[in-house]
């Protein structure tokens, strides 16, 4: 296995667009964010353009105890470009490991920061078929999570129920803020899983996509074709991500001002 010369001891990584992702398992991500606490994140490619103009993105992104790639392209590019490894390990992936084979298999309490009451129902009762127990007290829905008002009542929700386990399912919607927000407030340090979409496509409110498709990292294809409009987005998407690699690297992409000047 390929790791950063100057990774943190007993954590490998790899520096990319100056976040350190991990390069390792599934399991061993899980194990380790168990053995440090603080929070994980999972960037698609979409979400990594935003480091080049959402400050509070780029802070966050930046302080997180650990980071895995979403982004099968990210992994080609840094392959290409440096030669070394970056695992590509999809949210559904890793939230598949942590309810399967994780701390909550194994007991441990959690709960849940949703979107919206749809989305909270729906994830309950694939839960409960997941034989992973949990009801409305465990979950939180918090349809702005940068807003001060979700912070401060979730921190309070948070700290009387003090759980193992924080998971943050909310995609495109600022979750790593919050987390950068719980982990620095919170009197005590839980593992906060940052896992975007993920729960939605095993719960059913996103497009589920094929078990093969997650394997062979083809799930952005597979939501391509369910989606037609979304392919030229997409186009601009990866053109922006190759560009940003290419120019920094292991570097901290330059704060553009607005969207438009990227």
């Amino acid at each position: 296995m390929d790791a950063d010369p100057n990774a943190p001891a007993g954590i490998p990584h790899e520096s990319v667009l100056g976040i350190r992702f991990f390069v390792g398992t599934v399991q061993e991500a899980i194990a380790q964010l168990t053995s440090i606490g603080g929070y994980i994140v999972i960037p698609s490619a979409p979400a990594l353009i935003k480091l080049r103009y959402d400050e509070e993105y780029r802070r966050a992104m930046e302080s997180a105890d650990l980071a895995i790639a979403d982004s099968g392209l990210l992994a080609v590019l840094w392959k290409l470009t440096t030669g070394r490894r970056l695992t590509n390990i999809s949210g559904i992936t890793y939230l598949r490991h942590l309810v399967d084979g994780g701390g909550l298999a194994n007991g441990d309490s959690a709960f849940w920061v949703l979107a919206s009451s749809h989305a909270r129902n729906a994830a309950m009762e694939w839960l409960r078929a997941a034989n992973i127990s949990v009801d409305e007290d465990n979950c939180y829905i918090a349809s702005q999570p940068t807003a001060l008002r979700h912070g401060h009542a979730l921190l309070l929700k948070i700290e009387e129920k003090r759980p193992r386990n924080i998971v943050i399912a909310m995609p495109g919607s600022g979750e790593e803020n919050l987390a950068l927000y719980l982990r620095d407030y919170l009197l005590y340090r839980p593992c906060i899983h940052c896992v975007g979409a993920g729960l939605g496509f095993l719960s059913g409110t996103e497009r589920p996509i094929p078990h093969w498709a997650e394997r062979t990292h083809l799930g952005w294809l597979i939501r391509i074709l369910a989606q037609p409009r979304m392919f030229f987005p997409r186009i601009g998407i990866a053109l922006g991500l190759i560009g940003m690699v290419l120019k920094y690297r292991s570097e901290l992409p330059r704060l553009r001002q607005r969207w438009a000047d990227l």
